[in-house]
């Protein structure tokens, strides 16, 4: 089954104000994860949600809270 990672824009609510997903479909999950942790790397105070398996952290705004998750396609 392919993944496809999603990014998704929250407000100081935690209500989802965007919702992107990356348009290219991973073969394996490990693809997708990659590319989240490649991704997070330009952000602040990013850290990896165990409980929730999704990647979270700062915007470069310094304001919007984004999380990064997977799913399957």
């Amino acid at each position: 089954m392919p993944f496809q990672v999603v990014e998704l824009s929250l407000d100081a609510d935690d209500k989802v104000t965007d919702r992107k997903a990356i348009p290219y479909p991973y073969p394996q999950r490990l693809d997708a994860v990659e590319t989240i942790e490649k991704l997070i790397t330009r952000l602040q105070k990013a850290h990896y949600e165990a409980e929730r398996d999704c990647w979270s952290a700062i915007a470069k705004d310094g304001k919007t809270r984004v999380k990064f998750l997977i799913e399957g396609v």
